[in-house]
């Protein structure tokens, strides 16, 4: 990096940063709250993951693996870990506490401008070790005025990415309805399985994508993604490990999902495909998201298909990581 560089990152990093998370909290998050609202009433001071639909949230993963790295700084700071997840569904209709209780009712929730306070962060393509030690000390740096009772957090820290796994043990299990349409897909499959995902975004011309990061692919570069994406699931099958193993295969494409379903030993979990963060997504859509995680995470092995112009999506590597196997990255060009 020169140094020039390296002098704009630093000044990034000390001020510019900092400024930009206040102008939100001033310009977006403070009208929610007044010096008249009903105080927080909590005896603990409480870190709160905040999805109520006033700022985007991003992807299930991206929530989560937030989820995750705040309830690690709140209960290692002694502090109560909270969330409250209500757009666009509850949490709780899909995910129940499992050793850790984080349910909080609309009524605990205070807008309270002297009690509670909102604390956001946003997302950054950084991800190395420098950017992950920046945010934890910057949330443990916005939560230590001990006159605040409530912090609510608008924010996707991913700091704690690499004990994902455990966390996520320690706070979520599935739903009854959940866990009665996870019971039948592990009917379905009978047995082991491997998982291989693919993340298009709108490269199909066929996903939603809130942020509308990729321009669609004509026709003929559309068909020749997914005849190499095929391949590259064949490749895997292939591997003595996989050799005679049924394999999941989660998409955001109903149309790649469509083409690939004909191969041989191939499953997929039919339902409705949506980003959590459109409109657009309704019961149908959300549950098949959260089956297609937990379908993954109870996998042997997976992979994710990273071909050009493809996503290197967080999705099916939180998935592994909450079902402590091993997960690999297949990466392409154009045959």
């Amino acid at each position: 990096m020169k140094i020039s560089e390296r002098i704009k990152s630093e000044i990034n990093y000390l001020f510019f940063r900092r400024y930009r998370y206040r102008r939100v909290e001033r310009r977006h998050l403070a009208g929610y709250y007044g010096p008249d609202k009903p105080a927080a009433i909590n005896e603990r001071r409480q870190v709160i993951f905040m999805a109520d639909g006033k700022r985007m949230h991003g992807g299930l993963a991206d929530r989560l693996r937030g989820i995750c790295s705040l309830y690690e700084s709140a209960r290692d700071s002694g502090m109560d870990f909270r969330i409250f997840f209500r757009f666009p569904f509850r949490l709780e209709d899909y995910l129940i506490p499992a050793g850790y209780d984080w349910r909080i009712a609309d009524n605990e929730i205070s807008f309270n401008s002297v009690t509670s306070r909102p604390v956001y962060m946003d997302t950054r393509g950084e991800t190395d070790l420098r950017e992950k030690r920046w945010q934890e000390h910057y949330i443990r740096k916005a939560v230590n005025d001990h006159s605040v009772r409530q912090f609510h957090c608008y924010s996707s820290f991913f700091f704690a990415e690499d004990r994902f796994g455990e966390l996520f043990s320690e706070l979520f299990r599935p739903a009854p309805a959940l866990e009665q349409r996870l019971a039948g897909i592990s009917r379905m499959f009978g047995g082991d399985y491997i998982s291989i995902s693919a993340r298009f975004l709108e490269l199909l011309g066929d996903f939603d994508e809130p942020r509308q990061e990729r321009i669609p692919l004509h026709s003929g570069e559309r068909e020749r993604l997914i005849a190499d994406c095929i391949n590259k699931i064949r490749e895997v099958r292939s591997m003595p490990e996989n050799r005679g193993m049924k394999v999941l295969v989660t998409s955001d494409s109903h149309r790649f999902l469509s083409a690939v379903s004909g191969e041989p030993g191939i499953m997929t979990i039919p339902g409705k495909i949506a980003h959590i963060d459109r409109k657009e997504s309704d019961c149908e859509s959300q549950m098949k998201t959260f089956e297609d995680f937990f379908a993954i995470a109870r996998a042997s092995r997976s992979y994710l298909l990273v071909g050009p112009g493809m996503y290197r999506s967080n999705f099916s590597k939180r998935a592994a990581q909450a079902g402590s196997h091993s997960f690999s990255e297949i990466v392409f060009d154009h045959e």
